[in-house]
């Protein structure tokens, strides 16, 4: 995060074969990620506002939240999938304060050097091991190629439905029940979405903490991913069926 400029300080950049000087406050509205109130570094922008804020900061909030943190427009359960790489306003950024990307690349490199000279140790170090610690590290490497594979695999996406369940006092029925998902979606998130959806669609509100998702009648845990349902809970040949109610006290 680069920290923004005192009001006083006079920023420059060459437009057209022109030096143009001005007060960088002017500017500082337009270019701060109002997450970390610093500077944009790796802009990402939400397609669906076009607000924009540093590439760590967005990926943060979205662990937590499935709305723009400017203008809480709902961007549904995957929201990464809404954000893209803004290349134009990150030029300006770094036009206008070069010595942010002057910097941010020094540091880089000097990572960098850090990162082969470790590299070249472990190198020199695996050439002395034994027969016997090959072997652990063929082992380990197979290991982490599965582990890859099953993240590759994990990337899909599944349909699935989201209906009140059948209690005492049932929440009211989505306007659009049938979605297309992300397998890596967490159950968090989907109680997140219903109790936006719930909110804009029949003005009921209930926090998402009060909300039960089930599957074949049994609750999900938050950190329960859609594949991971599907494999314990689920496993058949048709969408994936969940049902939704209000947490038991």
């Amino acid at each position: 995060m680069a920290t923004p400029e005192e009001p006083s300080v006079m920023a420059g950049a060459t437009l057209e074969g022109s030096d143009v000087v001005f007060p960088t406050r002017i500017m500082n509205e337009h270019l701060i990620c109002s997450l970390c109130m610093g500077y944009l570094r790796d802009a990402l922008t939400v397609t669906e506002c076009l607000h924009t804020f540093c590439k760590p900061c967005i990926y943060q909030h979205f662990c937590e939240y499935l709305t723009c943190p400017t203008c809480e427009c709902q961007l549904g359960p995957a929201p990464l999938e809404k954000i893209r790489s803004d290349r134009a306003m990150q030029n300006i950024v770094d036009k206008v304060f070069p010595h942010f990307a002057k910097e941010e690349a020094a540091a880089e490199k000097h990572l960098k050097r850090e990162a082969d000279a470790n590299t070249k140790k472990r190198a020199a170090q695996a050439t002395a091991e034994s027969d016997s610690k090959r072997k652990k590290v063929s082992s380990a490497l197979a290991a982490k190629k599965k582990k890859q594979e099953k993240d590759t695999s994990a990337s899909k996406k599944l349909c699935l439905s989201l209906f009140p369940a059948e209690c005492a006092a049932p929440l009211p029925r989505l306007q659009k029940p049938y979605l297309r998902s992300s397998v890596e979606a967490t159950v968090k998130q989907y109680k997140n979405y219903l109790s936006g959806k719930l909110q804009a669609e029949h003005a009921i509100t209930v926090l998402a903490a009060d909300i039960e998702i089930q599957c074949k009648g049994t609750p999900l845990k938050n950190e329960a991913t859609l594949a991971a349902v599907w494999k314990e809970y689920w496993n058949e040949n048709d969408d994936l069926e969940l049902c939704f109610k209000r947490r038991d006290p």
